[in-house]
């Protein structure tokens, strides 16, 4: 009488292969590894191959999860499942320091940080520990770039990346005013003087390496009337001038004219009459008066 020989399926270990992304990053393609197969098979011949999958989206934070395997039908295996691990990583977060720039002496403005990186729309809100900015630029820093560094920041689902900004300090606007000057005429100038406005960190116009001169086209020849005194020059690594003119007023000056005594013999005419004047500049005399005054006779009382 004839037996009968039974083949069983014979068991295929169906391993899920370990897997990673970056957080934010959608899946990767979760595969099987198969050990078992008979015959030189591969998992071709499977009517209908398991399939993989985790519980795990791209707002899954950092960590290990595993991937497992289900499904699978074949007239010829049974399976045995062995899962996998996907494993999370960080993100990659660059923060950059915004530029900033400011005048000499004023102080820092706010330093602030620009991200490229976030996933699934985060902002800068979902830090557990934001980074920080700081600058070695004080109120009496020169003139020149400063960097602003980024440091501290830490979180679960991003690693950092840190871009240094540039603190640019400029030049302070230093208002240069001349101050109005009087002299008379024919006088020598007086020494025209400078006020300024704008200075920083309590300084004065000692700290300044060449300061402004002041000029007018004015001589001791120079007529009665208002001059304009302008300012010119000056350099400094932390100073910017803008100048403001002022007003050299020329003043008549003082002349004494005194007529010059006279004689003359009773009942004879009236010597020329003379004027002596004290008072004249430049070398000048008479002559150039506009209007000469003429003594006037004293008429003396009959007998």
């Amino acid at each position: 009488m004839a037996g009968s020989l039974t083949i069983t399926k014979a068991l295929l270990t169906a391993t899920v292969d370990n897997q990673s992304k970056t957080y934010g990053a959608v899946n990767p393609v979760f595969t099987i590894s198969y050990l078992g197969f008979a015959n030189s098979e591969t998992s071709s011949v499977l009517e209908t191959p398991p399939t993989a999958s985790a519980a795990v989206t791209p707002t899954s934070p950092v960590g290990t999860y595993a991937i497992t395997a289900t499904g699978g039908l074949d007239n010829n295996y049974t399976f045995s499942f062995l899962p996998g691990t996907l494993t999370i990583t960080k993100a990659s977060l660059t923060a950059t320091a915004n530029n900033q720039s400011r005048a000499y002496g004023a102080a820092n403005p706010s330093l602030t940080i620009n991200y490229a990186g976030f996933v699934n729309s985060e902002t800068s809100a979902v830090l557990d520990t934001p980074p920080t900015t700081s600058t070695g630029a004080v109120a009496t820093s020169g003139v020149g770039d400063y960097p602003i560094n980024i440091s501290g920041g830490s979180d679960d689902n991003y690693d950092f990346n840190y871009v240094p900004g540039t603190l640019t300090i400029t030049k302070a606007i230093l208002t240069a005013t001349v101050d109005n000057q009087s002299k008379t005429y024919g006088a020598v100038n007086p020494v025209f003087t400078i006020s300024y406005l704008g200075f920083a960190n309590s300084e004065t116009s000692s700290v300044l390496e060449t300061p402004p001169t002041a000029s007018a086209a004015v001589t001791p020849t120079s007529p009665v009337g208002t001059y304009v005194i302008t300012a010119s020059g000056g350099l400094d690594n932390n100073y910017l001038f803008s100048f403001s003119s002022g007003t050299l007023s020329i003043t008549k000056v003082s002349l004494t004219a005194t007529a010059a005594n006279a004689s003359r013999l009773y009942g004879a005419a009236n010597p020329s009459l003379t004027i002596n004047y004290a008072g004249f500049v430049n070398s000048e005399t008479s002559i150039v008066l506009d209007t000469h005054r003429q003594p006037q006779p004293v008429r003396l009382p009959h007998r």
